[in-house]
């Protein structure tokens, strides 16, 4: 038994892209939310985003052309983060065709939009901008202190009862709120997957109106 090699999973072909679009996504989404909500100015976005274009070798004469004919700053912004997005596609497809027989035998260790960044300065210095201007700011981190909590009390209400073996009448209550389609049977463990389900299935704002109205904050009516 000693000498026995430990097991090592390979990840899957498919979980290679579905990491690469979330880092994509959320690299260059969250820096178009930044300048929504008045964190980055049109300048700098619009800069950094056409260097980006620039490092993916693109041309983009006739981006600035399409880009020179909207007048609207949150338009511009939304056009250029569908042309980097489309671009940093087709650069994480190359890089993963090209290391597709790496990938498929479990040999290939690098993220594919890590090697996308690797040739990117403008990608690092997206990166380095969202650190100090989103991530950092005081009402960002509100927010997810925010959202730290609501996860804490919406899994707690329901996790803690499911595990009781005698059942006070609270616990039936907040049992109530669970839908049936989630009250999965079997073994503990099975039964906190449904709990985990649902809560991750829900929306921003449904998690929030819940944890409201469990919490006592929003009491009344409503259907």
């Amino acid at each position: 038994m000693e000498n026995e090699e430990p097991i090592i999973y390979k990840r899957h072909p498919f979980v290679w892209l579905t990491e690469a679009a979330d880092d994509i996504c959320y690299n260059i989404i969250d820096l178009e939310d930044a300048h929504r909500l008045g964190l980055l100015s049109t300048n700098r976005v619009e800069n950094l985003l056409l260097q980006l274009l620039l490092d993916l070798g693109q041309n983009i004469n006739k981006t600035k052309s399409t880009l020179s004919k909207i007048l609207d700053n949150n338009e511009r912004i939304s056009y250029l983060r569908a042309k980097v997005i489309g671009s940093l596609i087709l650069a994480t497809k190359e890089i993963y065709c090209n290391n597709f027989e790496l990938i498929l035998n479990g040999n290939f260790n690098t993220p594919l939009y890590d090697s996308v960044k690797a040739e990117s300065k403008a990608l690092k210095d997206i990166l380095e901008v969202s650190i100090e201007k989103i991530y950092n700011n005081k009402s960002v981190i509100q927010i997810e202190n925010a959202g730290y909590n609501v996860m804490y009390e919406l899994l707690s209400h329901f996790v803690e009862p499911t595990l009781k073996t005698e059942k006070q009448k609270s616990d039936k209550m907040a049992l109530k709120l669970l839908p049936i389609q989630f009250k999965y049977e079997g073994s503990p463990y099975v039964k906190i997957m449904g709990i985990i389900d649902f809560i991750s299935g829900m929306t921003d704002n449904y998690a929030t109106d819940l944890y409201r109205k469990i919490k006592g904050i929003d009491i009344g009516m409503s259907f």
